[in-house]
Formats: structure tokens, sequence, C-alpha cells
């Protein structure tokens, strides 16, 4: 038998992806890149925002054109999608299995039902399952994610993730140890550690600067970075990890939302703007030279334009490196998908795009002022156009290189010129 797995989504869900092919495998159905050839069509989904759900339904659709051709093909749904429509999944879009965040080992099995007959089925339990002995293969020949800790018990107000991932739960850190000195073993020279709230990993009494400490001693690993960080577990021992572990990268994501008090306590956030910009202070205070991103949210229901200039005056005083930026996007079970009133589309589109338009010209800002300075480069891939190469400084910044390289390779650079948004690099030395 063979697969064909569609990714979407965040890195959990590549990271996921990766935990699927190793189930599947293991029950010898192997991984096609062949639609028409695939026994079994399975879509890992994101359920976050309302686009991303759309989307994944536009493709399931595509899936169904083809099961129609062969009516023996399977399709399932994996993931947080499947955790938050469940049945509806079966009765309005031809799905034959849809299994939560927590059950992807019984993939395997329900397939085989369904070849000998069984009728479509869900399985959807939050287990608080953590797959700690099932390592994913690596795919990329330099870089590589590892989940940690798994779920979240924050609630913001418009977030879905606790209901479709159950409660945070942190992964035994031999298991997390384990991993990634295989992934070493492989030619992994950079590990990402992935938590919706990593900051609160706690496992047999380990703590998250504890856990960076022991990753940090691994032979061979080059770099660590870690997602994401939510502002109210920041504290002076997390940041002075950073600043003194050798391989630990100075970039931080410290998602702020809103520049609004109000807007922050309507989305149940735990902190103010005072406070997450008092953790900037500390932050830089403490490594200098540190990059910082974020995630913004614009349009929340009630923002006023005053609590929208709020969150510009906080972009324009952070000067953030780069950031993720969303219109709000109700998600059905949520709190907030209940606030009133909310802001006319029309009036948040138009936020969002003042809002773009005044942190891309801080990111230029920023890419323009590595002109002229040396970095560490890591080779990543292939540049996305011409025969160069892609690169990541420590503080996560991409580079272009017009000479190409083969992942993985560890290069010094100058940077000369800003392409587009890129910066591109000239070598010094490897």
């Amino acid at each position: 038998m063979k697969f064909y797995l569609q990714v979407y989504g965040c890195q959990m869900n590549v990271y996921e992806a990766g935990i699927i092919r190793q189930i599947l495998n293991r029950a010898g159905i192997e991984e096609t890149e062949n639609e028409s050839a695939a026994d079994v069509l399975l879509m890992i989904t994101c359920s976050v925002r309302k686009h991303a759900e759309m989307r994944a339904l536009g493709r399931l659709r595509m899936f169904s054109a083809q099961k129609k051709n062969d009516p023996k093909k399977i399709i399932g749904v994996l993931g947080c999608m499947a955790q938050r429509l469940g049945e509806e999944l079966i009765s309005e879009h031809d799905v034959d299995l849809v299994v939560g965040p927590d059950n992807y080992s019984v993939i395997p099995e329900l397939i085989k039902k369904l070849q000998n007959g069984d009728a479509p089925g869900t399985v959807l339990s939050l287990t608080g399952e953590c797959y700690s002995d099932i390592y994913p293969v690596a795919q990329n020949h330099a870089t590589a994610t590892v989940i940690a800790m798994r779920g979240c018990s924050n609630f913001c107000s418009y977030c879905i993730v606790p209901y479709v991932k159950g409660p945070e739960r942190s992964r035994p850190l031999k298991n997390i140890l384990l991993e990634i000195k295989q992934l070493i073993d492989k030619g992994i020279k950079e590990i990402t550690l992935l938590g919706q709230n990593i900051l609160a990993y706690k496992n047999d009494g380990i703590d998250f600067v504890a856990l960076l400490r022991s990753v940090s001693e691994i032979n061979g690993l080059k770099r660590v970075r870690f997602l994401t960080s939510h502002p109210k577990d920041l504290n002076e021992k997390v940041l002075a990890a950073i600043r003194s572990l050798p391989h630990l990268c100075p970039q931080l994501h410290l998602p702020l939302q809103s520049g609004s008090n109000r807007i922050l306590e309507l989305m149940n956030r735990h902190y103010t703007r005072e406070e997450y910009l008092d953790k900037v202070t500390m932050a830089r205070d403490l490594i200098p030279d540190l990059s910082l991103t974020t995630d913004i949210i614009v349009g929340f229901p009630t923002e006023t334009e005053e609590d929208f200039n709020a969150t510009l005056d906080v972009v324009a005083k952070v000067k953030f490196d780069f950031a993720y930026m969303f219109k709000f996007s109700p998600r059905p079970g949520t709190k907030a998908a209940d606030f009133t009133p909310p802001v006319p589309p029309a009036e948040a589109s138009r936020r969002l795009s003042e809002l773009i338009k005044i942190q891309n010209q801080i990111t230029l800002d920023s890419n323009r002022a590595m002109i002229g300075k040396e970095y560490e480069l890591l080779i990543e891939a292939k540049s996305p156009r011409g025969k160069g190469s892609l690169g990541r400084t420590r503080h996560g910044k991409v580079v272009i290189l017009d000479e190409p390289f083969t992942p993985g390779n560890l290069v010094n650079v100058m940077i000369t010129e800003i392409r587009g948004w890129t910066p591109v690099g000239k070598i010094i030395r490897r």
C-alpha cells in the first residue's frame, strides 16, 4: 500500500507529519508523492484561522474528485481540523477516517478496517499523548524541529489550540535528548524545540532552563532555537540561559497580539503592555544583539482606533525584526467568537494594511543595518531563485548567497546588499 500526505499549518504540524510517516512506515505503508498512485490520501491540517481551514477543505475537494475515479481510495483528515470538525468531515466532505492529534497510532488499524468494508469513522479522544518513543524522520539536511511539549493550558480567548490539542504536557527529557542525538547522527546541525507554550516546559522536576542546558551539551549540535514563548513566562533565568549557553541563538519569538491593555485583558493574555515592554527592555539589556519577532492580531472584537493605535505605538517602540500579522479570525467554541461588537471587515483590513506597511519598513531598515557586517551562516537549501544558496544567521535572518553550497555547511559571510527584502552575502571564509 501507498499513502500521500498533504501537510498544512505550523511547524508543529510539519513535525507531527513526520510522526504519521513513521507510524505508517512501521505498518508497511509506503509514502508516495504521486497522488494518483496512492491508495490512501491523507491531510494533516491547521484550525487556528478560518482561512487555513478553507484552504484545506478546497484541497479535500480535489481528493474527493480522485476518489470518484477510484472508489477504493481512502481519504483521511488528521490533526487540529479533524478534532474540531469531527463527523462533519464524513457527512459533508466524503472523508473515510478522521483522526485527532492524540490518536495517530490508530491510523494503520483504521485503514485496514476500511479496506475490510467497515464504515467511515472518527477517533478524537484527547488522551495526553506525547508520542515520546516515535521519532520522525528529518526532512532537512541541516535543521530539524523537535517537540518538547504539546497542548496548551492558557485558554487565550481567541485560540482554538487548548480545545483541539488538549492541556499542556511535556515530553521526558531522555526522549528529547535521544531524538536530537539521532538527528545529529544524520547530519542535522540546528534544532528548534517546539511547544505551544515552550517556556512552561516541566517534566519530572526538570524545567525549561534545565532542558536548554541539557540540549546545549549534546556533542555535534551547533545551534538551538525554541518556539513559542508566552510573555508571562519569560524571566531573567531564561534570558540568562540564552546569553550564556554557547549554542543558544540570540533570537526570541515573543507574541504581543495587541498593544492595548483593554484588548489584552479580553484576550486573556495575563500581561499588560507595560509588563511586555519591561520584559523587552530586560531582554535587550541582557542580550544586546537579540533578534525579536512577534505575532499581532488586529480587528479583535470591540477594538477601537485608540486600541489599534496602542498596538502601533508598541510596534514603533520595540521595532521587531519581523512580525506575523493577522486579522482576527473567530473560532467556534472559543470565548472571543461570541464577543461583540465585531470590527467591520473593511476596517480590520485597513488596520492590517497600515500595520503591515509600518512593520515592513522596520524589517527593511533592520535588514539594511546588516550591510557591511559579518555573520555566520548555516546553509539550509538552494536559493528559491537562481543557482545559489539560502542560509540563516544565528539571529534567524535569511540570507541569500549567489554561490551554491550544500545544506549543512557553516560559512562566514559579509552582507553586501539587500535584494528586494532579503540580505545578500559574500563568502569570507568557510
